[in-house]
């Protein structure tokens, strides 16, 4: 079972090997690859850090230093999927809907746009 906040069924499908830092960006490689190979992994939508927040440097001792803005990204993504904190589905269905109703719709925009890497999930087209 993979924990995930829900914001991240975004990221991970617009992830290109960009990352925080080293560490970071070797954890989200490892992460993206599993889910690759094995896209019906289990998945808990979590509120707070999760499994990706590991290795990520705005993590402190289990607290998101950008708790605000990702609680609400977080919050966006379940109301637009219909989902709930505590849910758990395979990934590959989080992914299709999170792309279906938010990356094919201008709520992308609302739900990212004050993202660091918004810039760079608008280049890939890959969802």
């Amino acid at each position: 079972m993979l924990c995930l906040r829900p914001h991240h069924a975004l990221c991970i499908q617009k992830y290109t090997g960009h990352g925080y830092d080293e560490a970071f960006t070797r954890h989200m490689d490892e992460l993206t690859a599993a889910l690759r190979r094995q896209p019906d992994t289990p998945v808990r939508l979590t509120e707070g850090c999760d499994d990706l927040c590991t290795a990520c440097p705005h993590n402190a001792g289990g607290v998101c230093a950008t708790a605000d803005k990702v609680r609400r990204m977080d919050e966006a993504v379940l109301r637009l999927c219909g989902y709930a904190y505590g849910q758990e589905l395979p990934w590959r269905e989080l992914a299709g809907e999170a792309a279906r109703r938010i990356f094919e719709t201008p709520d992308f925009e609302a739900v990212c746009s004050d993202c660091e890497w918004v810039g760079l999930c608008r280049e890939t087209g890959k969802f």
